[in-house]
């Protein structure tokens, strides 16, 4: 019996390493792709700044969730209506200028994150000029595989 007590004692012994390596290895592995993820969607972000930039609906509509939400200093718009405004010649949108800094993306979970920059920007919208610097957050859900934006937020900078 002693020897049997013995032998399990170091068994255990033993395994902790073994265990501690794999946890090490498991963990190691999502925050890569979750680095890879941050990448993927600063990009999109960046797709969708040059979507609206150009004036491309049929882009700028790929890469959000239809019935998402956009909200800044004019209150609420629906991500659809945006849409049609985008792609509609006749509307008030004058881009000249948009450029992001200080991308940041925070990761939520596997299918969620959300994504944070600054930026500089010329140009009106229905009449009323640009705010010439914006902190912005959107938020992405991965939708079936597909990653859309779902939510769309802009702050205007305080005046210094």
């Amino acid at each position: 019996m002693k020897h049997v007590m013995i032998a399990a004692l170091g068994v255990m012994l033993a395994a902790g390493p073994v265990f501690a390596q794999a946890e090490k290895k498991m963990l190691a592995k999502p925050m890569a792709s979750m680095s890879k993820m941050a990448d993927a969607l600063a990009a999109k972000e960046h797709a969708l700044i040059d979507a609206v930039k150009a004036r491309n609906a049929k882009v700028f509509s790929s890469m959000v969730a239809a019935g998402g939400w956009s909200v800044d200093e004019n209150g609420l718009m629906n991500v659809d209506e945006f849409v049609k405004m985008l792609g509609d010649p006749k509307s008030d949108i004058k881009i000249e200028m948009i450029k992001a800094s200080d991308m940041k993306v925070v990761d939520i979970d596997a299918t969620s994150a959300i994504v944070t920059y600054k930026t500089e920007q010329k140009g009106s919208f229905m009449g009323a000029p640009l705010p010439p610097v914006t902190y912005v957050t959107t938020i992405w859900a991965n939708q079936g595989g597909t990653w859309k934006a779902v939510f769309h937020q802009e702050s205007t900078a305080a005046k210094r």
